[in-house]
């Protein structure tokens, strides 16, 4: 089974977007937008999952549903500090749009997971590696992390749409996709104003792979219910963080 939207796809749309092109004030524009076109869920049509396509699913919807909640405290000071220092105002009100997005995100697969009488995880692993990863080194790791996250939530909202014919879900996902492709091009955007060597651009690599390899290990039935196999969703991943190291360095701070 054929990811819906094939890499290519992705790529191209990525390149050759308008969001490229976007300053602060434009995301904040762009965001301010997005937030008025919010998903409705319609459970209308909605049937009970199968206990094995629980049992595939649930696991990983879990885990993202806590990982797009968030407070986002640290990312705001790291923010304000960056927006002082590269003297860029508007970054962090785009930020607070930014998280206000994410948090809608989890407030969408909490809907599904209540519709399915699922409850919400307190405590991911996953999710605790992520955090602490992101406050190594001020805003650079916070805003590296989550564009490693956003890359790889790219191929499992794709998978994951194809890994049910529940069509509540697969409206999810499909606005997932289309938030998250934006998301990684405004990380980009604020990793351009930092000097990028051969060796952040190992260490973006490394982290990555590393990713990759344990969302893999944890949701494997997922990816592989949803076309991917391991060497697909490395590729596809690697392939999308090159794109995202050329919108960095093509912005040229």
């Amino acid at each position: 089974m054929a990811p819906a939207v094939a890499e290519s796809e992705i790529v191209y749309n990525i390149l050759n977007s308008e969001f490229v092109k976007y300053d602060y004030d434009r995301w904040i524009r762009y965001f301010r937008h997005n937030s008025g076109q919010r998903l409705r869920i319609d459970f209308s049509g909605e049937t009970e999952l199968s206990s094995e396509q629980r049992k595939r699913i649930f696991p990983s919807i879990t885990a993202f549903q806590k990982g797009e909640r968030s407070e986002g405290g640290y990312f705001l000071s790291a923010a304000e500090r960056f927006a002082e220092e590269k003297k860029e105002p508007s970054y962090t009100e785009a930020v607070r749009y930014f998280i206000k997005e994410e948090n809608t995100h989890s407030a969408y697969l909490a809907q599904y997971m209540k519709w399915h009488r699922v409850p919400e995880k307190k405590y991911s692993v996953l999710d605790s590696i992520f955090r602490r990863l992101r406050q190594v080194n001020g805003i650079r790791s916070e805003v590296t992390v989550l564009v490693t996250a956003e890359i790889i939530a790219l191929s499992y909202y794709t998978a994951l749409k194809n890994a049910t014919k529940s069509s509540a879900l697969k409206s999810i996902c499909s606005q997932m996709l289309h938030d998250e492709l934006p998301h990684v091009v405004f990380q980009s955007y604020t990793l351009a104003h930092f000097h990028n060597t051969a060796w952040t651009g190992f260490q973006r690599r490394a982290l990555m792979m590393a990713a990759c390899l344990a969302v893999w290990t944890a949701y494997r039935s997922v990816f592989r219910s949803g076309g991917y196999s391991l060497r697909r969703f490395l590729q596809n991943s690697l392939l999308l963080l090159h794109r995202s190291d050329v919108i960095a360095r093509k912005t040229g701070w």
